[in-house]
């Protein structure tokens, strides 16, 4: 016999109104609340199935745009990509930072929902039940939009020419970019600095503070800002500071997502890889 609502319920000690409130998201649940009742859920192995079967037979026209982290760069321009897109086609985008939610509130949330599609800023789950189009990390699960990562390695790699390359900042381009410069062999005594999100005050008690700079860096060498690349940060503003700026396309990135998955919805055939070019700006 397939678990219920009410069997959630009495397992978690609460009524069958809070479970709802928890599967809908609803703030007003106390986190103690919530977490509970997430854990009975996935310990009974409870599905909405029932809502999802309503909603099914009629199409929702909602999107999830879910993102793995807060500070995904260029956040807000990849999302007027979208937005452009899903007007044109009637779609209402629905954003989570998935720092607060797991998979499984994730899939849930999208079976109550009817969602039609997902856009997953990062890895999202093997076995999503809707058209799903995977942004950040190729993938042979899903269709996917990514940066051209060993393309713009080689193109770091001339403009280190021997320097020692460190990084400021622990997000997730950045892991990328280190594993694909993790052969980098540098023979001179410089550093070329890769600096995520925007450039703090303090860089120098910053950049000497951190673990990785005093391994690779002699604390009485002098900083340049010549000696800096922005990620994915704006050109402009890399100038000013006299650095570069590795540029990362994000509005055009927040279009093609949308163009996949609005084919996809529609039936049509799409690329399961779409690489995109990120350029620097000296």
């Amino acid at each position: 016999m397939s678990v219920t609502m009410a069997d959630v319920a009495k397992e978690a000690g609460v009524d069958k109104a809070t479970v709802s409130r928890v599967l809908r998201g609803d703030p007003r649940i106390s986190p103690k609340t919530r977490e509970r009742v997430w854990e009975v859920i996935k310990r009974l192995g409870y599905k909405p199935n029932a809502l999802a079967r309503g909603l099914s037979a009629r199409k929702s026209g909602l999107v999830y745009i879910v993102f793995e982290e807060q500070d995904v760069p260029q956040m807000n321009k990849f999302l007027k990509g979208l937005g452009r897109i899903l007007a044109a086609m009637d779609k209402e985008p629905i954003v989570y930072v998935a720092d607060y939610f797991d998979a499984d509130f994730i899939k849930s949330r999208s079976m109550a929902h009817g969602v039609e599609g997902i856009i997953w800023v990062g890895n999202p789950p093997p076995d999503m039940n809707v058209p799903t189009v995977a942004v950040g990390d190729t993938t042979d699960q899903y269709v996917c939009v990514s940066p051209f990562w060993s393309d713009i390695a080689r193109e770091i790699k001339k403009i280190a020419d021997g320097r020692h390359i460190a990084f400021i900042g622990d997000t997730k381009a950045n892991s990328m970019l280190k594993q694909e410069l993790i052969e980098y062999d540098a023979d001179g005594k410089n550093t070329l600095w890769i600096c995520d999100g925007s450039l703090p005050d303090g860089i120098k008690r910053l950049i000497y503070q951190d673990k990785e700079s005093r391994d690779s860096i002699n604390s009485d060498q002098e900083f340049s800002m010549g000696d800096m690349l922005l990620l994915f940060n704006d050109i402009n503003y890399a100038k000013a500071l006299g650095g570069g700026c590795i540029y990362l396309p994000s509005f055009e990135m927040g279009v093609l997502a949308a163009r996949l998955l609005v084919n996809m919805l529609k039936n049509r055939e799409v690329p399961q890889k779409n690489l995109v070019r990120l350029t620097i700006e000296l």
